[in-house]
């Protein structure tokens, strides 16, 4: 990461000039005796705590000319998020990976290391251009001035060793990284207590990495509302916090004029919990895009989709079960009357779904949105809500694999379409029903990322073909973001390439999205 981050010709002197000597002490050097075979050592997260002085050492001697920089700082050296893969040799010699976000994170911090203990600039103008520029004065003086900011970190992070694909990281190993060091310091530079900047760095998006500049922007107006009202009972729950606070801030992501003061007043802490715990289902899934392994956004810039207060219908044509089946706890399947589930790529129209679209008593006012699926935790929860490919017990898991490593590798991109229920309330959320919004999953995507080409747009179990009001938002989407459909066009030729007139791109006979 040091080789990364700062270029040779930025060191201060060169490795090869003693350096280790101060540190090599009795014990190190009995560990180091101690030491079998490379091939007989064990590797794992919590191997090589002892280095960490050599390290610190290094540091000393390569960047630093006055003073080491913060204990916070240093943290991005040794930090990880754990959320990248494992390599496992053999029982006992693993490494676990840090995710692609989580590195090009620690780099920044590292960045702002070099340029601290450099002494070259303040380190607050060294802060706002490296990490954000919403950072204060006294902000960042809390995070280089923190509890044990002079001690260099003693051990690891915690890091697990994953015990299957859907393996998630205890909180803590968020808390360990600098990124959590720096919102706790943001917390109390704007007056609220150490407990609830840990509290919002360890379960929400704030925990897992840096926004733009007019993310930040709110993101600082989110925590000063935050510990203005810390003392609210509302508060003491921490799961209540962290989703008034996804709440917050994905207001702000889908209207960029959402704002924390109505009427002249700071929003009411009880009304916004209040319409956090009725978006508690789509905070859910926004979780989810930040837990497990975790997908670095796709290269192309392709963007997400959002449209309010349209009507669809909720639910499915294949929803009413006949009284004794639900007796049973049985499921009918569908596959043999649904047209065209599994047997061919031929369209065929469906005339239960047909008439299910002009069923009014199904009618919902609703928010269309389509998201990148940007963690595995997500990209399987698509495929249990779809019953799908995507779901770890079909086929052994082997589809969801092969999408993961295109999505790792970034050749494709994932994207779902959900439809969420709206709610008459007021603007603070006030007058909102106590249970949570209905949210239903649509579509399925995957994008080649290279071309902007959408290669299969799934819908879900039974019919699989996809609905006409999401074929129609698809369309939406695909001429916002310049993509273009697969089928003639694309990549492949549908079966009905050479019948159709060629201006027919998204007829969806010719489409090939299967």
């Amino acid at each position: 990461r040091l080789a990364a981050a700062i270029p040779r010709e930025q060191w201060r002197r060169s490795p090869r000039e003693p350096w280790a000597a101060p540190v090599r002490g009795e014990a190190f050097l009995e560990a180091q005796a101690s030491q079998r075979p490379l091939d007989q050592r064990e590797e794992g997260p919590s191997a090589g705590a002892e280095l960490l002085p050599l390290l610190e050492a290094l540091l000393k001697h390569l960047l630093c000319d006055k003073f080491a920089p913060s204990s916070a700082l240093a943290r991005a050296f040794v930090w990880s998020d754990g959320a990248g893969g494992v390599l496992r040799e053999r029982p006992g010699r693993e490494v676990v990976l840090c995710s692609g976000v989580g590195l090009q994170l620690a780099m920044r911090f590292i960045r702002l290391y070099s340029a601290v203990a450099r002494g070259e600039e303040k380190p607050v103008v060294a802060a706002k251009r490296i990490l954000t520029e919403t950072l204060t004065k006294k902000m960042v003086g809390c995070f280089l001035n923190g509890p044990g900011a002079d001690e260099f970190p003693q051990v690891l992070p915690p890091v697990e060793i994953p015990d299957g694909v859907k393996h998630v990281q205890p909180l803590d190993v968020t808390l360990a990284g600098p990124l959590a060091a720096l919102r706790v310091a943001q917390v109390e530079a704007l007056g609220g207590p150490a407990t609830l900047g840990q509290t919002i760095a360890a379960r929400t998006r704030l925990g897992k990495n840096l926004g733009s500049l007019e993310e930040e922007e709110f993101a600082v107006a989110v925590l000063g509302w935050a510990a203005r009202f810390a003392d609210a009972p509302e508060f003491t729950d921490e799961l209540g916090t962290s989703r008034a606070i996804e709440w917050l801030l994905s207001q702000h992501a889908m209207d960029a004029s959402f704002s924390l003061v109505l009427g002249g007043n700071p929003r009411a802490p009880k009304n916004v919990f209040a319409a956090a715990s009725r978006a508690a289902t789509t905070l859910e899934l926004e979780r989810l895009q930040r837990s497990g392994q975790r997908f670095l956004p796709n290269p192309a810039g392709v963007r997400g989709f959002l449209k309010k207060g349209v009507l669809a219908p909720f639910g499915s044509p294949y929803d009413a079960e006949p009284e004794w089946i639900k007796m049973f706890g049985m499921q009918r399947n569908y596959s043999g009357n649904s047209p065209n589930s599994w047997h061919g790529d031929e369209y065929e129209r469906c005339e239960l779904e047909e008439a299910f679209m002009k069923d009014t008593s199904r009618m919902r006012r609703a928010t269309v949105r389509i998201d990148e699926i940007l963690s595995f935790d997500y990209l399987q929860h698509v495929g249990q809500e779809m019953a799908n490919c995507l779901r770890v017990e079909r086929r052994g898991g082997a589809s969801l694999m092969k999408y993961m490593s295109r999505a790792k590798t970034r050749e494709s991109s994932f994207w779902v379409m959900t439809i969420t229920e709206e709610d008459e309330e007021g603007e603070d959320g006030a007058g909102a029903r106590a249970e949570a919004a209905n949210v239903q999953h649509m579509l399925l995507m995957e994008v080649y990322n290279g071309m902007k080409v959408i290669h299969q747009a799934e819908g879900p179990h039974p019919r699989r073909w996809p609905r006409p009001d999401a074929w129609g938002w698809l369309q939406e989407w695909a001429e916002q973001e310049g993509l273009t459909p697969d089928g003639p066009e694309g990549v492949t030729v549908g079966p009905y390439g050479g019948q159709l007139p060629e201006s027919a791109k998204w007829d969806i006979r010719r489409c090939f999205l299967w």
